[in-house]
């Protein structure tokens, strides 16, 4: 089996995901991840697709060809290992909300925290409506880190004046 991550993006507009979707089934590859998601206005699909015929990066892209053309997209594709998910398996999962008003350096402090404590960020939304400033994050680790972390972020709060709620979450089931 062979596995390939794609990042494709361009102007938002409808039959993007029909059209994309359509090239990997006629190609016969199976969609296994995805996330899709629009972002000022351009529409951006990052998918990890498998197959069992001996495919290229080439051949997928060759395959988006027609609907890259069509609706002006911008295409990225790499071969990629199927990560083991037994060998992957975080002990501990958080999810941290952090609003305020927007300013610089509200990902970065995040972010340069989490990297300190060994801790992995799985996933990160950001919003912006007017001033006010959304981020969402989902992170692992592999020990149990949470009364650190959350003194830890004290420190944030203060220094960029935003509130900042820390939860563990359930194992997703999917």
């Amino acid at each position: 089996m062979k596995f390939f991550i794609l990042s494709i993006f361009g102007k938002d507009r409808p039959g993007i995901v029909a059209g994309v979707s359509e090239a990997l089934y006629r190609l016969g590859l199976n969609i296994e991840d995805s996330s899709m998601t629009r972002l000022n206005g351009e529409f951006t699909i990052m998918l990890i697709v498998s197959s069992e015929r001996n495919i290229t990066s080439e051949n997928i892209l060759e395959s988006l060809k027609d609907v890259k053309e069509k609706f002006h997209l911008f295409t990225l594709c790499k071969e990629v290992q199927k990560l083991d998910q037994k060998e992957h398996k975080p002990t501990e999962l958080y999810r941290l909300v952090v609003f305020g008003s927007d300013k610089p350096g509200i990902v970065y402090s995040v972010s340069k925290l989490l990297a300190q404590m060994g801790i992995n960020i799985y996933d990160l939304k950001t919003e912006k409506r007017g001033d006010l400033y959304v981020m969402i994050i989902q992170a692992e680790s592999q020990e149990d880190v949470f009364e650190e972390l959350s003194k830890k972020l004290d420190d944030i709060r203060e220094s960029l004046r935003v509130d900042i709620s820390l939860e563990r979450e359930e194992e997703e089931l999917l």
